[in-house]
């Protein structure tokens, strides 16, 4: 097995959580969500979007670094929606850096579904916040 960067894009309430766990068989899940929780809630505050993400990237490509000088193997999952792919360059690039493959999973989404999505995201996005990271979804 080698070490493997998994990059997941979808929008919220699509299943890409669901399926970061079931990729993460030997490494870490790194998601920009995750900073956001306050003692189990989750806490949304856009002011620190920037700074979450900007951490989220140093968490990932210090988890890969420490991989890098070895032959063990290692997967590393990236469970945020990623719309645009500007968005997950900086983990392509400290992935390739570090000796990681890079598989980027697109999580299909329906436009008809998204008040689906709305409903069963598990951090509370609303319709209105999914239907605009869809209209920017680049494919």
């Amino acid at each position: 097995m080698a070490k493997i960067c998994y990059i997941l894009r979808g929008l919220p309430g699509t299943g890409k959580s669901t399926l970061a766990k079931k990729l993460n068989d030997m490494g870490a899940i790194f998601s920009t969500d995750d900073l956001f929780m306050v003692d189990g809630e989750y806490q949304f505050d856009p002011s620190k979007l920037g700074e979450y993400h900007a951490e989220n990237l140093r968490l990932a490509t210090a988890f890969m670094e420490r991989f890098a000088p070895h032959t063990t193997p290692a997967i590393c999952v990236i469970d945020n929606t990623n719309t645009q792919h500007w968005e997950y360059e900086g983990y392509v690039e400290a992935a390739k850096e570090n000796g990681f493959m890079v598989q980027v999973i697109s999580v299909d989404w329906k436009e008809e579904d998204i008040p689906l999505y709305a409903e069963r995201n598990s951090h509370g996005v609303p319709e209105d916040a999914i239907r605009r990271m869809a209209e920017r979804w680049e494919y």
